[in-house]
């Protein structure tokens, strides 16, 4: 009985190489992982998930559950460098904060950066106990005109204030004289375009 071929099959990992993901410059230029592909350019686009904590090795506050996209934009030699593409906060961490009778009031703000970037960004005011529809329309009014102030700062600027606290920090400070205010977050942040002409953040 004649032997039947087996056809070599060639091992497609072999062929690859791996290329170590680096943060953003404003991210302190971390390794946040290894990614493989046949070809450099293969590389461009794909993104990398992280958090706050793992990027500063501060695993305190919310750190833990503030998570961070970057997208590689560019690759030299065995290194793809990383732009931010997008923040979020974890779901479960959200979900946490959620509570019976009381209002969760959100919004969705589009924002222009002084160096061009345009910017989505996702506030969400959870207040203490629940509160009337007008209180809320004015609740989310001074949450939109702290965020668009902001358009003075240039994206790593906006960015930092956004993910480190200020920004929150001031929208509450500003809701609490409309009703008692249990916490405020920016849930999320989107980049939508950057500037056609000048350096890319990052």
């Amino acid at each position: 009985m004649a032997r039947k071929k087996v056809a070599r099959v060639k091992d497609k990992w072999t062929t690859k190489k791996w290329f170590t993901l680096i943060a953003p410059e404003y991210f302190g230029m971390t390794e946040v992982g290894e990614t493989p592909a046949n070809s450099p350019e293969i590389v461009v686009g794909r993104t990398v998930e992280t958090t706050l904590a793992d990027l500063t090795g501060d695993t305190s506050n919310q750190n833990p559950y503030k998570k961070l996209v970057f997208k590689v934009h560019k690759v030299a030699g065995e290194k793809a460098y990383t732009k931010f593409h997008r923040f979020e906060l974890m779901r479960e961490y959200l979900n946490s904060l959620v509570r019976r009778r009381t209002s969760k009031i959100e919004d969705v703000v589009d924002i222009k950066t002084a160096d061009g970037y345009m910017v989505r960004v996702k506030p969400v005011v959870f207040t203490v106990k629940r509160c009337k529809t007008s209180q809320r329309r004015a609740i989310r009014a001074i949450s939109r005109q702290v965020i668009l102030s902001k358009s003075s700062l240039n994206f790593v600027q906006f960015l930092q204030e956004c993910i480190l606290g200020k920004i929150p920090s001031e929208i509450y400070k500003g809701t609490k004289k409309i009703y008692p205010i249990r916490r405020v977050e920016v849930r999320r942040i989107e980049l939508l375009s950057e500037p056609k002409t000048g350096v890319v953040a990052g």
